[in-house]
């Protein structure tokens, strides 16, 4: 058996990898943050979304229609994997999303 790896090829494909937490920041600590952003854009595209559906309006719809899909586009973008990005969402969604619950339900009435 040869070991010396020829005829092996490499994987092109590029690999992306978890950042490292910014200095002074416990990885977990970082961990926890990253994973509430995504879970807090992911639920405001699904609101926006469900408005879209539920919408009568052509233009609210399609207003809703775009802003789920641009939380689509900045889950795809990994940028609230930064620490800063991360803080920010965490920040300002939870009230977010509570406007979002609310208008729904008024919308299912």
């Amino acid at each position: 058996m040869n070991n010396t790896g020829e005829g092996r090829t490499s994987d092109p494909s590029p690999r992306r990898t978890r950042p490292s937490p910014p200095v002074g920041m416990e990885l977990m600590e970082y961990l926890h943050l990253t994973e509430k952003a995504e879970s807090y854009i992911r639920m405001v595209g699904y609101l926006y979304s469900d408005l879209a559906l539920t919408e009568k309006d052509p233009e609210k719809k399609r207003e809703y229609d775009v802003e789920s899909k641009r939380h689509s586009g900045l889950l795809k973008s990994m940028d609230w994997m930064e620490t800063s990005t991360a803080k920010t969402v965490v920040a300002r969604y939870p009230e977010l999303i509570q406007a979002l619950r609310t208008r729904l339900s008024e919308s299912n009435v």
